[in-house]
């Protein structure tokens, strides 16, 4: 439908003008933010959040968020195990749809979703020289299903976030604009499988 052409445009657009922020971005908060931002516009959701794993803690703490109460972002985590949607993204690297977490069998919905009405969750992880820094997700308090082009749309942001991060920490060193043209290149030559609520069903 054209609706939905429109959408997926948006996401393209939405990509490309990332892209092309993240190389302005001056700090990791800022690219974490603006990446946050991006997330829910692209998939025309009130919630979003860019979680980061801490090692000593085992846990995957929400680094930047949109929609979240106040107090959110900064200080709530959620446990980096295979039991949670983020944590099973995180561990495996395979990305999660569930569509319907109300009546969700293999995950646990964390209190803090339940608590803003989640109906629905995308997660894709976020990787960074060659290891897992991540996971980015999108939530969405309304009916409806996310599909395999928003999960496309989410990793090749999750992947921009990926190189834009490696940039900042190597101090600043500019990456041609190009490179990022070519991940959205990828990005959207990448195949994705629906997977709902989990890759294989157990």
């Amino acid at each position: 439908t054209g609706s939905m052409l429109g959408y997926r445009l948006e996401q393209q657009a939405a990509l490309s003008n990332f892209g092309m922020e993240a190389l302005r971005s001056p700090s990791v908060s800022d690219l974490l933010d603006q990446a946050a931002k991006t997330a829910a516009q692209g998939m025309r959701a009130s919630l979003s959040k860019i979680l980061e794993y801490r090692k000593a803690e085992n846990d995957l703490l929400i680094r930047a968020g949109v929609g979240w109460r106040n107090g959110v972002v900064g200080k709530v985590a959620f446990g980096a195990d295979i039991e949670s949607p983020a944590g099973y993204a995180f561990q495996t690297g395979s990305p999660v749809i569930s569509n319907h977490l109300e009546g969700e069998e293999h995950f646990r919905t964390p209190a803090l979703m339940i608590e803003h009405g989640v109906k629905r969750a995308i997660n894709v992880l976020i990787t960074y020289a060659g290891g897992r820094w991540g996971v980015l997700e999108v939530d969405s308090s309304s009916g409806g299903e996310f599909d395999a082009a928003d999960l496309a749309f989410l990793q090749g942001l999750a992947n921009f976030i990926g190189v834009a991060l490696a940039r900042q920490v190597a101090g600043g060193r500019s990456f041609q604009a190009l490179e990022f043209r070519n991940l959205l290149v990828r990005g959207a030559m990448h195949r994705v499988k629906n997977r709902r609520g989990i890759p294989a069903r157990i």
